[in-house]
């Protein structure tokens, strides 16, 4: 179980490549958001890879940070304690979100889950980032640190939010300067349109950057292990 972050991780990847490939006329990923992938209509060759992948990702990360609270949940700090937590949560709406309609008890459901997954998985790894450069931090606290890298321990934890905020600008932007343009899709490259604005483009990036993240953060040691 000491791989199940990797797993989550290779899982999301594999299934949403597989489902990209069977992806009728070709998927265009900098100009579609991954939702195309999920739908029936759109995808029919190739949704069921997509759920499966999300699906194993949510069971697997759930599993991983559930195993990562019981070892560490008596030393961390409370900030960490609770990112775990909203990791635990980020993935439980992600494997939620793939519930058929009629076992959903909300109107909309689906998207309600997908974007609390979204911003479960995105704040829960923020605050686990934080709190491993703070513990560094206090760690070093002995020596002065240079300014360059108390800078850079105070920026890292920022990381898994720039994507999210500039596909939050490039929406604002499009509202006010372009409302007449439709919703993200190939046609965009036909216009020309910058793929630096496409919300499918940073939705993708959203999913590198935690991807990495997490990959950071898994420690695959068991507990009362401790490196020399």
């Amino acid at each position: 179980m000491r791989v199940a972050a990797p797993v989550a991780i290779l899982a999301f990847w594999g299934g949403m490549a597989a489902a990209a490939r069977a992806y009728p006329a070709g998927y265009d990923w900098p100009y579609q958001t991954i939702s195309v992938l999920l739908y029936r209509d759109q995808n029919p060759n190739g949704y069921l890879w997509a759920w499966a992948g999300l699906e194993l990702c949510g069971l697997a990360g759930t599993a991983s940070t559930a195993i990562t609270r019981r070892r560490v949940e008596s030393a961390v700090a409370k900030v960490s304690a609770m990112g775990l937590r909203l990791l635990q949560l980020g993935f439980l709406c992600m494997c939620f979100a793939l519930l058929p309609d009629r076992l959903m008890p909300l109107p909309k459901g689906h998207e309600i889950f997908a974007i609390l997954a979204f911003l479960g998985i995105c704040i829960g790894v923020t605050c686990q980032i934080w709190a491993v450069v703070d513990s560094r931090k206090s760690h070093r606290a002995r020596g002065a640190l240079p300014l360059i890298r108390t800078i850079l321990r105070r920026v890292m934890p920022l990381v898994p939010l720039v994507p999210m905020v500039l596909a939050a600008s490039t929406q604002a932007y499009l509202a006010l300067e372009r409302p007449d343009l439709p919703w993200v899709g190939p046609s965009w490259r036909t216009r020309g349109i910058s793929p630096f604005l496409s919300f499918g483009l940073w939705e993708w990036v959203s999913c590198a950057v935690l991807s990495m993240c997490l990959l950071v953060l898994w420690n695959p040691r068991p507990a009362g292990v401790s490196r020399q």
